[in-house]
């Protein structure tokens, strides 16, 4: 029986590190793995372990159509963040008049319609269609938090494959992976705060009460991947390793370090007015997003892994505290 081949978008990030490592082993898949730079280290470490590395650029759909051809199960992602660390397109947002995230938005839905176009050209081989997404915050929200853009941009991706190409459509199955427990590492809003007096505090723009979906993407995203293509197609899984409140991740962190910590509800404008320039407003309207309406904006269509009916190993958030070295802010 010949292998089936799975194709993937941003192997070396973090969610197409993770499916990469899961179909590695998954007997009768060869790996495909996209890269702008196959010469590179980072692409050159999965040629190591067998993947076929090929060049492919999502702004160029030319490119991804090649990368594409013959694959059985496609992997599709994109990254609203990558594009604010050229400084072109600062330059361009200065020049228009706009915010680095309107513009980053743009590149993001053009990016998004690169991959379902290309993989529309091989829907006849595609046994199914993977796409990372987000929910569309400004519709579940009634357009009361409108500069959720990193959200909103994937979600588009969807509203153009479902009104464009509804034999893909048939094949798709789409995954919100929740927010990252890694998060804490890439800034104070999230990470505890060493108090004056040795205890901790956690001071988050949300109610410590709101639940919402964490997960290890680089640990998950390739098992919640995996289960999408066992199970039938048109789900809307949210990828969550637990499903909890800041005040929960709190008991937690305590259980796990011996260390007393509490939790404070901050303002949301705090963010906007430490980070001018969009980025604060961005990571405040999220925070908004999810603390009002949900991570998922309570979408009656979505599911979580608990509920596909099929074994989907996940990393518990409790499991990934007791795991992590807290020693940077210890």
């Amino acid at each position: 029986m010949a292998n089936k081949l799975i194709v993937i978008v941003g192997i070396t990030g973090n969610q197409g590190a993770s499916v990469a490592d899961v179909f590695l082993k998954e007997p009768g898949y060869k790996v495909r793995g996209i890269s702008r730079d196959p010469s590179k280290g980072s692409s050159k470490a999965w040629s190591d372990k067998g993947v076929e590395m090929v060049a492919g650029d999502l702004n160029d759909v030319e490119s991804i159509k090649a990368a594409f051809k013959g694959a059985n199960v496609i992997y599709g992602v994109t990254d609203f963040w990558q594009g604010s660390r050229d400084p072109a397109n600062h330059a361009k947002a200065k020049e228009q008049g706009r915010t680095i995230n309107e513009v980053l938005y743009d590149i993001e839905v053009q990016q998004g319609r690169n991959i379902v176009d290309a993989a529309a050209t091989v829907v006849d081989t595609l046994d199914r269609f993977v796409l990372s997404t987000l929910s569309h915050s400004a519709k579940w929200s009634q357009g009361k938090i409108t500069f959720n853009l990193h959200f909103d941009a994937k979600w588009m991706a969807v509203e153009y494959l479902r009104a464009t190409y509804p034999e893909l459509a048939k094949k798709t199955s789409y995954v919100q992976i929740g927010f990252f427990a890694q998060n804490w590492q890439g800034g104070p809003t999230t990470a505890p705060r060493k108090q004056p007096d040795g205890t901790y505090k956690l001071h988050v723009p949300m109610s410590g009460d709101s639940k919402f979906p964490m997960v290890d993407p680089r640990r998950d995203a390739g098992h919640f991947t995996k289960a999408l293509v066992d199970v039938e197609p048109g789900k809307v899984l949210i990828g969550a390793g637990s499903f909890l409140s800041w005040k929960e991740w709190c008991e937690m962190w305590s259980k796990h370090t011996g260390k007393t910590i509490v939790y404070e509800e901050a303002d949301p404008m705090e963010l906007e007015n430490a980070m001018p320039g969009g980025m604060g407003k961005e990571l405040a309207d999220m925070f908004r997003y999810i603390d009002h309406y949900g991570y998922d904006g309570r979408d009656p269509d979505v599911v979580y892994p608990w509920d596909l009916g099929v074994n989907v190993p996940v990393t518990t958030i409790e499991e990934y505290i007791k795991e992590t070295d807290w020693s940077s802010v210890l």
